[in-house]
């Protein structure tokens, strides 16, 4: 366990961050034309996104204001959290260098405008791009990563699988499994109280992201040795790859018998639905809204710890990402009914 002492510099500015969050009454109320949206948005942190002129512009303007906490928590975590802290960023430059990648094999040309990572002013992918002929070929792209670990790895990884399968889907699908692995190194700098209490605002996401990778993969086809070299390295909140892979095997067939069989494997989520999509949404909504209580819970005693920074920049997240699906959705003309089930409150 760290000593509580040197959390005393980020509490406050948790505590801040915190104070600041819109409250899920407030996000309710957030609804079209987006005029109002932008309106009622002037009056929170998110102001700057009022002056954009399309959807796009708008999302960079919210995942601005993201990144900058993380750029500010960052600065005053001892030296124990500072993973914990940089991996809700660093998942996002995984997304996009998993994309570029991809982009990469399939022969297509990278664009970069939609890489919203590059928008973190610590960006490491950013300063890959900014190497010449960065995603001139494979090999040069995946080399300038070398020094980046939390980039490099996955790159790697996505690679062999690649290599062992010839299907470009797994590259963008292994995504699921090197967010994982991205929690599971920071968790291992943790220990005993401190990772008990962070892992149970992580672990209900990772068994999420885990679950939803291997319904992923069983709609793919991918046979089992893929899911065995993605999967089974995976060390994080006491899940089983030797019940997993057992399931799997018998199950892969058929995405929705293996959903119900997962059922029990899992600790925190709820997996449920007569088709594909509902199981997924199902799995995607209880992980997201039992990490967001777990993280209202650890705010009820402020523990002095990496709880609180992983509740605070989880929370800040889901509000990023429901601010986002709002606008993305007024300006697809999209009523409220239709957009508001994607929302975590």
């Amino acid at each position: 366990m760290g000593n509580p002492s040197t959390y005393a510099q980020v509490v406050p500015r948790l505590r801040y961050l915190k104070s600041t969050l819109i409250h899920s009454d407030k996000i309710r109320e957030l609804s079209p034309p987006i005029t109002d949206i932008y309106a009622s948005l002037r009056e929170t942190k998110y102001k700057s996104v009022s002056e954009t002129k399309n959807s796009e512009e708008a999302e960079k303007e919210v995942i601005k204001q993201f990144y900058l906490s993380i750029d500010d928590i960052s600065s005053f975590v001892p030296k124990e959290a500072i993973n914990l802290t940089l991996a809700f960023a660093r998942e996002d430059e995984i997304h996009d260098a998993l994309i570029i990648l991809r982009s990469i094999v399939d022969g297509r040309e990278v664009s970069r405008g939609n890489l919203l990572s590059l928008l973190w002013s610590q960006s490491s992918l950013n300063k890959i791009l900014a190497e010449p002929d960065s995603t001139a070929g494979i090999q040069r792209f995946v080399e300038l990563s070398v020094n980046y670990k939390h980039i490099y790895n996955p790159l790697k990884e996505a690679l062999n699988l690649f290599n062992e399968s010839k299907d470009t889907n797994v590259i963008t699908w292994y995504y699921l499994a090197a967010i994982s692995n991205l929690y599971s190194d920071s968790l291992n700098d943790l220990s005993g109280i401190d990772k008990d209490y962070t892992q149970r605002i992580i672990c209900p996401i990772m068994e999420g992201r885990i679950a939803l990778g291997l319904i992923q993969a069983s709609m793919l086809k991918l046979p089992l040795r893929i899911l065995d070299l993605a999967l089974s390295k995976i060390n994080i909140c006491n899940i089983s790859w030797l019940k997993v892979s057992s399931i799997y095997e018998r199950e892969s067939s058929d995405p929705i018998a293996l959903g119900t069989s997962l059922k029990d494997l899992f600790k925190y989520i709820t997996i449920e639905g007569r088709k594909e999509i509902e199981i997924m949404e199902s799995i995607r909504k209880s992980s997201a809204l039992v990490a967001k209580r777990n993280s209202e819970i650890a705010y009820q005693s402020y523990p002095f710890s990496p709880s609180l920074i992983a509740s605070s920049l989880t929370l800040l997240k889901f509000e990023v990402n429901n601010i986002r699906s709002i606008i993305t959705s007024s300006y697809l003309k999209l009523n409220k009914d239709e957009y508001e089930p994607l929302l975590i409150l």
